[in-house]
C-alpha cells in the first residue's frame, strides 16, 4: 500500500487490509473512518473504498449570481439532477413567509437531489412564486441552473440573498437519499434571494454532505442594501 495512488482507484476490502498488516478489523475501519473524515477516502455503500479526489470543492455560499449549480461547475465538476417533486402546490409556511406571501399561497416547488461527478452531493427544495412556476418547473424536463432559467425566461437576476447554515444530523428520510447512514452529520442550509427591487422571488432549504462538497465563506465589507424581510426560520 506504499506509494502513489490516482483519485477513484479502489482500495482493498477490511479483512484484506487487517490480515495484510496483521490488525484487527475494528482498528481497519477505525483507520478509514478517519482518512474518510479528512477527505482522502471516500466510501461508496455497496461498491468499496476509493482514493478520493484532492481537487477543491466548495460552494462560494455568499455569492449572490453563486447558486451551487454555477459554483461547481466553475471549479470544473460536472453537475447533475434528479427530480423528485415538482408543482404548483401550497407552500410550506415558513417559505411563504420568506417571500412576503400571505400563509397558505400557492407556489412553485421543485425538490431535487443534485450530484457532482455522478455522486449524491446534496437534497435541496426550492420555493418560488406561482409567477415564476413556468420557468422553475421547467428544469423538470430539463437540468440545469434554476437562476440560469430564471433570467433566461423571465429576464430576473438576483440582487442579494441572506442564508443561514446549521450543522444537523441527517433525519432517515434524507439520510436514504444521500445515502449516508441515519444520524450522519450533515450542513443544513436556508436561503432566501431577492431583486434589484428588494422584492423576495426565490427559497430554499438544503442538506449538505460536506465530504463532498465544503462550505466557502469569504469575508469582506458589506455596501449592499438589505430587504425588511426575515431569513427563513430566523
Amino acid at each position: 500500500m506504499k506509494g502513489h495512488r490516482a483519485p477513484g482507484e479502489r482500495l482493498a476490502s477490511e479483512p484484506e487490509i487487517g490480515s495484510r498488516f496483521r490488525v484487527s478489523r475494528p482498528t481497519v475501519r477505525l483507520a478509514l473512518q478517519r482518512l474518510e473524515s479528512e477527505g482522502l477516502i471516500e466510501r461508496i455503500k455497496g461498491r468499496g473504498t476509493f482514493i478520493a479526489d484532492s481537487r477543491e470543492r466548495s460552494w462560494l455560499l455568499q455569492s449572490p449570481e453563486g447558486f451551487f449549480h454555477e459554483e461547481v461547475e466553475r471549479l470544473g465538476f460536472a453537475v447533475s439532477d434528479t427530480v423528485l417533486r415538482a408543482e404548483v402546490a401550497q407552500l410550506p409556511a415558513w417559505a411563504a413567509e420568506a417571500l412576503g406571501l400571505p400563509e397558505q399561497s400557492h407556489g412553485a416547488i421543485l425538490e431535487r437531489l443534485r450530484y457532482v461527478d455522478g455522486r449524491v452531493a446534496l437534497h435541496v427544495s426550492d420555493f418560488l412564486p406561482v409567477h415564476l412556476a413556468t420557468a422553475a418547473l421547467s428544469l423538470r424536463e430539463r437540468g440545469g441552473s434554476l437562476y440560469d432559467r430564471l433570467e433566461e425566461r423571465e429576464g430576473l437576476t438576483v440582487y442579494g440573498g441572506r442564508r443561514t447554515l446549521e450543522a444537523t444530523l441527517a433525519e432517515p428520510e434524507i439520510a436514504g437519499m444521500l445515502d449516508i447512514r441515519p444520524r450522519t452529520p450533515v450542513i443544513y442550509i436556508e436561503s432566501v434571494a431577492w431583486g434589484g427591487d428588494l422584492h423576495p422571488f426565490h427559497c430554499f432549504q438544503t442538506w449538505l454532505r460536506t465530504d463532498r462538497i465544503r462550505i466557502e465563506v469569504q469575508v469582506a465589507q458589506s455596501s449592499g442594501r438589505l430587504p425588511r424581510q426575515a431569513s427563513p426560520g430566523g
